[in-house]
């Protein structure tokens, strides 16, 4: 099988995505929008990868649901998320009980490609902070002839080691926008699926370049984020002293 090396960085973009970007607003049109079904151990979600000409965005659809109803003008919706969790606790062995979740489901992920910068929003049980890095370079080994069709689009693979866990992944060159779900970045083409085997696997089901939502800094509840370093928040996160006695902590997509 022929193998070659890419290595990958990226830059360009010119929108303000940054410490002092707290409430709601649209960033720009969307032209792209690619949907992913995530799922890890038991956990199941579905996220969006939303790609404007300058800015692009990575979330789980579910927690957009979630803020939406908390923070909904309508009293009679703001208890739906909360009847959900007492449900789902009473019925911990029932998995249609269940809500969706998995790593990351709570932060909101953006691409400031001009500033070459990556900005997660994310929480440490109830503290916000702002996680912004230099967008990651990635060693890429693709693999030429294997090959695999995913939503109509001839897919190549390729491998990566990235902070502690690696990834097989499959991009279509027929999309050439050089992103994919989470910070996976740097082929010359979206990624429709990634997997990293023994912890998370995530496939596109679906490809819209028409009547899609903008590309969308979201923050219904008006929290205050404050900035950390990734590395700091790592240790808070894995921290069992950061949540409540009995806290089951998802594994997180970077190790290190």
């Amino acid at each position: 099988m022929k193998k070659y090396i890419l290595y990958a960085g990226m830059g360009l973009l010119l929108v303000r995505i940054g410490a002092n970007a707290q409430s709601t607003y649209e960033i720009e049109p969307s032209t792209l929008e690619v949907r992913y079904d995530v799922v890890q151990a038991n956990n199941k979600d579905m996220y969006a990868l939303r790609c404007g000409k300058n800015a692009s965005q990575y979330f789980s659809l579910n927690k957009l649901r979630d803020d939406s109803l908390r923070n909904s003008p309508d009293p009679s919706m703001r208890n739906i998320v909360l009847d959900e969790m007492i449900e789902a606790a009473m019925h911990r062995d029932d998995p249609t009980k269940q809500r969706p979740a998995s790593p990351g489901h709570g932060d909101y992920l953006y691409w400031n490609l001009v500033a070459g910068k990556v900005s997660v929003y994310t929480r440490v049980f109830e503290n916000k902070y702002l996680v912004e890095e230099e967008i990651p370079t990635m060693e890429w080994t693709i693999e030429e002839d294997s090959t695999l069709t995913l939503l109509g689009y001839k897919c190549h693979k390729a491998t990566t080691k990235f902070r502690g866990r690696e990834w097989a992944v499959w991009y279509a060159e027929g999309i050439p926008v050089s992103l994919g779900p989470w910070k996976l970045n740097g082929l010359p083409g979206i990624i429709l699926q990634a997997e990293c085997s023994g912890y998370i696997t995530i496939t596109a089901y679906s490809i819209s370049t028409t009547g899609i939502s903008p590309v969308t800094f979201y923050n219904l509840a008006d929290f205050k984020y404050q900035p950390v370093d990734r590395k700091k928040y790592l240790k808070m996160k894995t921290n069992p002293s950061s949540y409540p006695a009995g806290t089951i902590i998802t594994p997180l997509m970077e190790l290190e």
